[in-house]
């Protein structure tokens, strides 16, 4: 039995917004630089005979807020959470610890540990996901980014979100 929540996304979302204007007031304490997060896009690597091939939701919709934190040497880190509509159609409340290496100005690459509810119990025993996923920032502007996490499983996916620093 997957867990629906659709009529409370947005109340979520306010709340997400909320919390996130009230951070900010607060955030040079313990948050160097917040970020609003828009989920968006995923691509699906199954087989095309796979029967789940045509039935994975790619339009991830969902709000998140990401902390950065202090960073170790050149090292970045943050924490996150939030929610997206995953690919199988219910909402996901997720957080994650992300750690990343800048490889350029623009490019950084790390892992994100991620654990997130709301994926059928026919195929996950417990209805959460958890494990690091690799991770590519690229920082189009010094507001905003795009990160691209790869899901390294055998129907591998590609999932991607714009970040704006406020």
């Amino acid at each position: 039995m997957a867990l629906s929540l659709r009529w409370k996304e947005p109340s979520v979302a306010c709340l997400v917004l909320g919390l996130s204007l009230h951070a900010q007031s607060q955030a040079a304490d313990w948050c160097a630089q917040p970020e609003l997060n828009v989920n968006g896009l995923s691509k699906h690597f199954d087989d095309a005979s796979s029967p789940q091939s045509d039935r994975r939701n790619e339009i991830n919709t969902g709000l998140g807020l990401t902390c950065a934190l202090k960073g170790m040497g050149r090292w970045r880190d943050e924490i996150e959470g939030g929610f997206y509509k995953n690919s199988h159609f219910t909402t996901s409340f997720y957080a994650a610890y992300g750690i990343y290496y800048p490889l350029s100005s623009v490019v950084s690459a790390g892992l994100r540990n991620i654990i997130a509810t709301g994926y059928p119990t026919d195929t996950y025993k417990t209805g959460l996901v958890a494990g690091p996923l690799p991770t590519v920032k690229l920082e189009l502007d010094s507001a905003i980014s795009l990160n691209l996490s790869f899901i390294p499983k055998r129907n591998a996916i590609v999932f991607a979100n714009l970040g704006y620093r406020f």
